[in-house]
């Protein structure tokens, strides 16, 4: 039997489900809050997310935490540190970026709320790298000492914008000035007006770090979560 029609006001998020053992939607806006969570509950949904500053409790959903969204327009100059090399990702980058993916990728929503569990949201992050270098991205950035991929950075164009969409060193190349290097690198063979990333209020070395590279704070968003619970 086919499952209810999905209405207007939620976006179905195929690619969390298959990691989350449910539909997983996202609420467009917080005025359906009691309405989303009525139709999760006839669709078995495993997770609704809304990112508002409207405070959705009372309709059963969790804050889950603050995103802080930086953008610059000044460009740094590209400059890998001694020793290190940045280019473009191949397919042969896969399993590397995917290894640092779960290791480093631990302050986001899905890690952040109990809900879920630690194992899917370790795949889904790492499936996410993965099909960003098969092409869901608009390009993926690399650092390597040597032949050994230590950090990656997978962007989006939206418009005049460069957005970063998921960033992470290896802990053992971490404070060298990888990570800064991969944003620098952004500008190459770009035509860039201004360069977007979003970052958890939490994680105040993140915040730092924009801030040192010349990002300032443009808007901060709460992300909600309903999830149904051990009943479902």
């Amino acid at each position: 039997m086919p499952g209810p029609a999905i209405p207007d006001f939620l976006n179905h998020s195929p690619f969390e489900a298959e990691y989350l053992d449910g539909p997983v939607y996202r609420l467009t806006g917080p005025a359906e809050a009691a309405q989303a969570v009525r139709f999760g509950q006839q669709a078995g949904a495993a997770l609704i997310s809304c990112r508002t500053n409207t405070d959705l409790s009372m309709a059963g959903f969790r804050k889950i935490e603050t995103l802080v969204t930086l953008e610059t327009e000044t460009l740094l100059e590209a400059r890998a540190p001694a020793g290190f090399t940045v280019r473009d990702a191949t397919p042969a980058d896969i399993d590397s970026c995917r290894a640092i993916a779960i290791a480093e990728l631990r302050q986001n929503r899905f890690h952040a709320d109990p809900e879920i569990d630690n194992a899917a949201a370790d795949a889904l992050r790492a499936a996410w790298i993965e099909n960003a270098i098969r092409g869901r991205a608009d390009r993926v950035l690399v650092a390597c000492i040597g032949d050994k991929v230590v950090g990656f950075n997978a962007l989006l164009r939206r418009n005049d914008a460069i957005v970063i969409d998921l960033i992470a060193v290896a802990g053992s190349a971490q404070g060298r000035g990888i990570g800064g290097a991969l944003v620098a690198s952004i500008g190459q063979g770009e035509s860039v007006s201004r360069i977007r990333v979003g970052t958890q209020a939490a994680n105040t070395a993140s915040l730092a770090f924009y801030k040192r590279l010349g990002f300032n704070e443009t808007d901060r968003q709460d992300t909600w979560h309903w999830t149904p619970g051990p009943s479902r």
